[in-house]
């Protein structure tokens, strides 16, 4: 399967202890280029450099379900630089959507180009796009004009947006509130990234996916072998 995960920036950053976090205004006014190319500037993989939990969760979906056999591409959305491939190299900042108000979300998201340059990376065909977002991400980009704008034959994934989802035959979206984290024995900020964990494991058993209902299923119902079928023979039982 051709799978895209639309991923967000963590406030949890890798960073050496002689190195300050960018702020914003560092970030505006340098090119990545040149911050990639500055001396004494670490440099990490997007993959890398966020170590949230959630973040930590999806490493993990990805590396299986790419075990098993399936095409993964992986995005971040990042309050510092916009959308971002998980391999492109970027220097520790410190700017979350979660300190902005939804006015300066809404401009700061139209500065960096969020939504055009998502749409652009939506133009490859998939089978399953998962928008693994917390609201303030959501907000980042016009969720409605992109869902319109993909496929309806793919599978969209949208967690706590249900009048979104509604009407909609191929978009379906998983309840991941504080109920949710207690019955999956996780916290709210790392359960988008449970579910997609739980979602691989599905897929490296086996599991085929033929319907929007599958994947929720998959993300929220834990894989357990069936074991024992076949292992008695009662024909001679009596």
């Amino acid at each position: 399967m051709q799978i895209l995960v639309v991923d967000q920036c963590s406030g949890s950053k890798r960073c050496p202890d002689w190195f300050n976090k960018l702020d914003a205004d560092a970030i505006d006014t340098t090119s990545l280029q040149e911050l990639q190319e500055r001396e004494q500037t670490p440099t990490y993989p997007a993959r890398d450099l966020y170590t949230g939990r959630q973040q930590g969760y999806i490493n993990s979906a990805v590396a299986s379900l790419r075990d098993a056999g399936d095409e993964v591409d992986r995005l971040f959305i990042s309050a510092g630089f916009g959308v971002v491939d998980e391999e492109t190299n970027l220097v520790p900042y410190e700017v979350t959507f979660k300190d902005y108000s939804p006015e300066d979300i809404d401009n700061r998201a139209e500065q960096l180009r969020i939504q055009s340059d998502l749409l652009d990376r939506l133009e490859n065909q998939y089978d399953i796009v998962f928008f693994a977002l917390g609201s303030d991400y959501y907000r980042s980009f016009d969720l409605e004009t992109v869902i319109d704008a993909i496929p309806d034959n793919t599978i969209v994934v949208l967690f706590n947006q249900e009048t979104l989802a509604s009407g909609r035959l191929n978009v379906v979206s998983i309840s991941a509130r504080t109920a949710e984290a207690a019955e999956q024995g996780a916290i709210v900020v790392g359960l988008k990234g449970r579910y997609l964990q739980q979602f691989a494991t599905h897929r490296t058993n086996g599991a085929a996916v033929e319907s929007p209902e599958d994947v929720v299923e998959y993300c929220t119902r834990e894989y357990t072998a069936q074991t024992g079928i076949g292992e008695f023979d009662d024909s001679g039982a009596g």
